[in-house]
């Protein structure tokens, strides 16, 4: 290859720039929608075949285009909405650098009506692989339609990238919602392959706009927030503690309506949650941030998905201390607790394979306490062997090289009712309850779904809430779904009937299952492959039938979780990659007391 330096054409200069705007179908709706919104529509539809892959159509009624400029909109950096450098850093719509439209032109043919309502004719033009191949006068209503088709047909290697018909019709509807939250004023509407898929009527405000487009379930768990700090507005909503996601997804920032991803933000919003909900949950909000154009910049990121604030600092202080002010005082939907004030009772609770035969308090239940020992030594617990027939035995604890097993040590009880104490020839091991537990049943269910997981009706079929992007993600793994004992179905626009439970796992709760691997399969990692994601949904059923961390466990249930550890296959981690024990030696133990 050459090493000389050389201009790159046109052509092969706007196949990079659409790389960077143009990632998937999801990229184009989200452009040609946010267009609609700044030229003043507020009755928006979209069309999407095959997931958006095969065909996009947008509609609006919006002021339209003037036929002089129609040719002007699929020209690099053509736009109204700057004229001089500085303008970069007050613009408060949504495109600007003139770059979205040229991009989808240059990898897809176009053809695009548009009149503007003083107008007596229309203007057509049709554009292939970035080329003008037709602008006429053309009779339409007033307002704009974009009709994309042959998407990434020039491109094929892009094309390739793309994920199933059904995750792509997913981001496609995401994007739309996360529009929708923003513009209450403004009407959406999108079929998908002629079908209704997703509909949100003009509300009077943004919290009627929520309501209509997170669902009941985060409507019925949520707390309205609202702060001012200087020339900064914070408003929105915010999950109760009681209602918890598997992934951070579910947080949605706005910043002067435009929808973007902070990490900065997002922290905070976690650190107000930190103490009041458990490990590796997350909330769900919607945030709206309102600040003078010139104190964000938006223009760090070629789809405009990033800002740059010029106090950080203080925003992220703002959200951290509204949302920790307003959880301070949330009672809980089940009970009259009060995180907080008021401390809530610990009971002892049964989950997954076991029944317990006894119940201890949280006096008796702490590590080495004096009842947990007496029981454990009259039960014999300490000194019989793991391999006798007695089942409810646990004794002696060690770490092979590849697999957990149980010999030569003794258990000690039970640390902040989450962790297993053994003491054994080599130090001290602790092991995470839920994560052994969580290792267990997904094996079994492993094993189990090879002939078909029994389902266990329920008395009520229940009605699940999500969002229409959740739901087309379902339509692929229905039939997994009842293959592990999971019967659901789709039920209209945005939920899920859940009528059968796995036989096996009793104890879980369909909602927060169903919103789990909603979730699941939302993410847009690099899992190709389709039995990746169905690992994914098992892991996230063993993940909520496991027994919990803060649950105290009895001597009879200890040793029944560590006699199917030891029997269970890839026992060193757990589902999520997790280690299920840590280990100290003596001499680390030594050292930590400067005994050497």
């Amino acid at each position: 290859m050459s090493k000389r330096i050389v201009v790159l054409s046109e052509e092969i200069a706007n196949k990079i720039a659409a790389g960077e705007v143009v990632e998937r179908p999801a990229s184009i709706v989200k452009e040609l929608v946010e267009n609609s919104i700044d030229a003043g529509a507020t009755d928006i539809s979209v069309e999407l075949e095959k997931g958006g892959c095969q065909s996009i159509k947008v509609i609006d009624n919006g002021e339209g285009i003037e036929r002089e400029d129609v040719a002007l909109v699929f020209e690099r950096h053509a736009t109204s909405k700057i004229r001089n450098f500085e303008d970069i850093y007050k613009v408060a719509s949504f495109g600007f650098r003139g770059e979205a439209m040229p991009s989808i032109a240059s990898i897809a043919r176009v053809e695009l009506l548009t009149r503007r309502r003083d107008n007596l004719a229309g203007t057509k033009a049709i554009l292939r692989a970035g080329s003008i191949q037709e602008i006429a006068p053309a009779g339409c209503p007033a307002g704009t339609q974009i009709l994309i088709t042959d998407i990434f047909a020039n491109v094929p290697a892009r094309r390739k990238f793309l994920k199933t018909e059904a995750t792509e019709q997913g981001l496609c509807l995401d994007a739309i919602t996360r529009l929708a939250l923003a513009h209450p004023e403004v009407r959406f509407k999108v079929k998908v392959n002629g079908r209704d898929a997703f509909s949100a009527p003009e509300a009077r405000d943004s919290s009627e706009r929520i309501a209509m487009v997170m669902g009941e379930d985060f409507s019925n768990h949520c707390v309205l927030i609202n702060a001012q700090k200087e020339n900064v507005s914070l408003t929105g909503f915010i999950s109760r503690p009681e209602f918890t996601k598997s992934n951070s997804k579910s947080i949605y920032l706005f910043v002067n309506k435009r929808f973007v991803r902070d990490n900065s933000v997002t922290h905070a919003v976690l650190s107000a949650y930190r103490q009041i909900i458990e490990a590796r949950r997350y909330p769900a909000a919607v945030l709206f941030l309102d600040l003078p154009p010139e104190d964000v910049d938006v223009n760090v990121h070629p789809a405009k998905m990033e800002v740059r604030f010029k106090d950080s600092r203080g925003i992220y202080d703002l959200v951290s201390k509204t949302i920790a002010q307003n959880l301070s005082g949330v009672e809980l939907a089940s009970g009259n607790f009060v995180y907080r004030l008021k401390p809530r009772e610990k009971t002892t609770t049964s989950s997954g394979f076991w029944r317990p035969k006894e119940s201890f308090t949280r006096e008796s239940a702490g590590l080495f306490s004096r009842q947990n020992l007496q029981r454990a030594i009259s039960d014999d617990l300490l000194t019989r062997s793991v391999n006798q027939s007695d089942a409810d035995v646990v004794t002696d604890y060690a770490r092979s090289e590849k697999k957990i097993t149980f010999t030569n040590s003794r258990y000690l009880g039970q640390f902040a009712d989450t962790y297993l104490v053994f003491a054994g020839e080599n130090g001290l091991v602790l092991i995470d309850q839920h994560a052994a537990h969580e290792r267990i049943i997904l094996e079994r269910l492993k094993k189990t779904a090879a002939q078909r997981i029994i389902s266990q009706p329920l008395l009520m079929p229940e009605v699940v809430s999500l969002s229409p992007g959740q739901v087309a993600l379902f339509s692929g793994y229905i039939d997994f779904l009842r293959e592990i004992g999971l019967e659901v179905e789709i039920f209209g626009r945005d939920a899920i009937v859940v009528k059968a439970f796995p036989a096996m796992l009793p104890q879980i709760q369909p909602r927060e299952l169903i919103s789990d691997i909603a979730d699941q399969l939302g993410e847009q990692t690099s899992m190709p492959s389709l039995q990746e994601k169905k690992e994914k949904i098992l892991a996230a059923l063993a993940c909520r039938a496991a027994i919990k961390a803060n649950h105290v466990l009895s001597g009879e249930e200890v040793a029944a979780l560590c006699r199917d550890l030891e029997e269970t296959p890839f026992n060193l981690t757990c589902p999520h990659g997790r280690p299920i024990s840590i280990s100290f030696s003596l001499s680390e133990i030594e050292r930590l007391f400067k005994r050497k």
